[in-house]
């Protein structure tokens, strides 16, 4: 019953009455000084032929046609359960329709008004007034419509559930500011009086709220005697706005913006439209014709933040309209579309040519598709204007997802595919967070008594403190050693035995990490093996003190492992020199691990990292030998060319950079050529590749000989 009774009180609001109450005395025969030039042949007029004086409108007119535009633009978008009564007011109230629903059409105000005829200015001013049309609007306001009796009908026992609201438009000339606030009192006072006469009545309803609109209208050219006034609340019954406008096309404006307001209507400029030029049947011209329906239609626009919204300068007016491209209609195709809404249209000039070419192509069956104006990329075609039982609707496109189509994959979030959220933690975190019936009260420290909504957000805000959606962006979350302690974290207070577990927790990650034990952590979008063992548990330990810092706040034991987890971190100097000798045996063996793929992918290679070596060390001799012959104690050697042999040549080239590939194919073959021939008995007798030279002379003339082959002075 609550949800059907929204729906009533919806179809009931002040748009289901409107009462509008037109000034019929003296003055409202008055010029509104717009002049409308009558003979249009300007050009063509012959000669001697006295041109036609300028026409204007009267006060009474200009209200007559813009309230007639309001009428027309409610009828078109709504032509069921929205009402209109409209009331003349001179020295009496002249009520022209009724809330039935076959007075509600042009036709019959139009021949209403007619017999009215316009006001009489030779007429007393002072037997004329707009008081007895508001008192007339009030009456008519408490009187029931056909849609609330039916409502009343079917709520039997709850029939004072309908409501009963309605909108006064009153259109006068006042004298001022005053006088706009007699007529608001004298309004207030007939509703109080009227309210009273329905309590006692089956045939009246009161009136539960009421919107006065006083639009004060005036001639072009002078001063307004009344203010501007924004809704006000005058009683809780009754509100009232008062708008000064000068007469002529401002007053049409005028009326045209209220009935946009007081019924949701928003407004679209088709663009572009491809039209034949009377003068010239073989050229085309683009025109635009501006549209009014209920807002909804830009709903999705609303919602995406891109409205086309442009401002409309016509008329001297600002009013926000969003702006759709013509399409090129597929006349030999029936096209079935896939519609999220349809809604009735109306044009804004409903007498222009473009407008009157458009409706009536759109009557003749035609279908028109609209797309949004971009500067680049591909096109997106939005609405479609199309006609069912001559009558115009703008049909809402759906540009996005079909809910027809399969649900979006929780992989397809916001900044492109993410493939590894948390999905069943989350699961497990909806489980432990579910909300169920709680009927024993539970009262805080303080006496209070506990709100179950309450604990239940400030429980849901406990859990999300810290908690990573991706799988990448955390650690302890993907081990289970780490359960325990995040667990009961969370919780608001911890037992002892809560304290305890954690300890226990962080004292078993503290021993995995002296038994340096692989970590989870994920390798996603890095390069080679990821980050080291060290900094693997370095992060672990950043991220548990965030999570453990995120409730220190809930209890004295929630900082007792925050002392705990932080005494664990600081490492003694011990501890750090072991994780040095690990990381250096840790480097090694990817080094071992390294050579031995190379080792089992190319064998041949094996021989010239030997010669490397050999080499390396010979180099290190000859640095040697250098710091001898550059001290003050070492002999002076003789002026000979010192003997190079083949081992030594690549020396220079390997000490100017990286050894060539033709340096190492010549080592090969230079070595695989020296085992095919007897070696030289004085280099098989050398001692570090360097024979001593004339050894009898030593054991003939007693001379001395350095160790190293070189003779020296006596």
């Amino acid at each position: 019953m609550s949800v059907s009774f929204r729906k009533k009180m919806k179809i009931f609001s002040e748009s289901h009455k409107t009462v509008f109450v037109v000034d019929h005395c003296p003055y409202m025969a008055e010029s509104c000084r717009q002049h409308v030039e009558f003979d249009m042949l300007v050009k063509n007029r012959t000669q001697g032929i006295i041109p036609l004086a300028p026409i204007s409108k009267s006060l009474w007119t200009c209200s007559v046609e813009s309230s007639m535009e309001y009428c027309r633009i409610m009828y078109d978008i709504f032509p069921f359960k929205k009402l209109v009564n409209f009331i003349v007011s001179d020295s009496g109230a002249h009520v022209l329709n009724s809330w039935t629903q076959e007075d509600q059409n042009l036709q019959e105000l139009m021949a209403a008004l007619a017999a009215v005829g316009p006001p009489n200015p030779r007429a007393d001013p002072e037997c004329c007034s707009i008081l007895h049309g508001l008192v007339a609007a009030v009456e008519a306001l408490c009187k029931i419509t056909e849609y609330q009796h039916e409502a009343r009908t079917t709520l039997m026992e709850n029939a004072e559930r309908v409501g009963n609201r309605g909108r006064i438009i009153c259109i006068t000339n006042a004298k001022s500011d005053s006088h706009v606030r007699m007529l608001e009192d004298c309004v207030q006072e007939t509703i109080h009086e009227h309210n009273k006469l329905a309590a006692n009545s089956d045939h009246l309803m009161q009136i539960q709220k009421c919107e006065l609109v006083l639009i004060h209208t005036y001639p072009v050219g002078e001063d307004s005697l009344v203010s501007d006034r924004p809704k006000k609340e005058l009683s809780p019954v009754l509100t009232s706005e008062v708008h000064s406008v000068r007469a002529g096309r401002h007053l049409a404006t005028k009326l045209n913006l209220l009935v946009q307001q007081h019924f949701d209507l928003a407004s679209t400029t088709i663009t572009n439209i491809p039209m034949k030029e009377e003068q010239h049947a073989n050229t085309s011209a683009n025109y635009d014709v501006e549209l009014l329906h209920h807002k909804e239609a830009h709903v999705d626009f609303l919602k995406s933040g891109d409205n086309h919204a442009g401002g409309n300068s016509r008329e001297g007016t600002f009013k926000e309209t969003v702006t759709l491209k013509w399409c090129t209609p597929r006349t030999n195709s029936v096209e079935l579309h896939y519609c999220t809404g349809a809604y009735r249209i109306s044009p804004v000039d409903v007498n222009s040519r473009p407008s009157s070419c458009l409706t009536n192509f759109l009557l003749n069956g035609r279908s028109v598709l609209l797309e949004q104006p971009r500067k680049s990329g591909s096109k997106v075609i939005s609405h479609m204007l199309s006609s069912h039982g001559g009558e115009i609707f703008l049909h809402v496109l759906s540009s996005s997802r079909s809910i027809l189509e399969d649900p979006p994959s929780i992989s397809e979030g916001c900044g492109g595919r993410v493939t590894d959220y948390r999905i069943t933690d989350f699961g497990e975190f909806m489980r432990e967070n579910r909300l169920t019936p709680f009927l024993e009260p539970r009262y805080k420290i303080d006496g209070s008594l506990e709100i179950p909504l309450e604990r239940a957000k400030d429980q849901l805000e406990k859990h999300t403190r810290y908690w990573p959606m991706i799988i990448s962006q955390t650690t302890i979350f993907n081990m289970q050693a780490v359960v325990p302690l995040a667990s009961v974290i969370v919780k608001e207070a911890m037992t002892d035995e809560d304290v305890l577990n954690c300890q226990k927790t962080i004292y078993n990650l503290v021993d995995m990490e002296r038994k340096n034990d692989p970590l989870p952590i994920s390798t996603v979008g890095t390069r080679g093996k990821g980050p080291k063992r060290d900094e693997q548990y370095r992060i672990m330990w950043n991220e548990l003190e965030t999570l453990v810092r995120a409730h220190i706040n809930n209890s004295d034991k929630h900082q007792r492992v925050l002392e705990c987890l932080m005494a664990c971190r600081s490492k003694p100097p011990e501890e750090e020199e072991r994780k040095k000798r690990g990381r250096k045996r840790e480097d090694k063996e990817d080094k071992s691990e390294k050579l031995g793929k190379d080792y089992e992918s190319d064998k041949p290679w094996q021989e010239s990292e030997r010669l490397k070596g050999l080499l390396d060390r010979e180099k290190e001799e000859l640095a040697e030998a250098e710091v001898i012959k550059d001290s003050p104690d070492s002999p002076e050697p003789p002026n000979k060319k010192p003997l190079i042999t083949m081992d030594e040549m690549p020396t220079v080239e390997k000490a100017k950079g990286p050894m060539s590939l033709l340096s190492l194919w010549s080592n090969r073959i230079n070595t695989a050529n020296s085992r095919k021939h007897q070696e030289f008995i004085g280099r098989l007798n050398s001692v570090n590749n360097k024979a001593e030279l004339y050894q009898h002379l030593k054991e003939e003339n007693g001379m001395e000989t350095t160790e190293n082959g070189k003779a020296g002075r006596q």
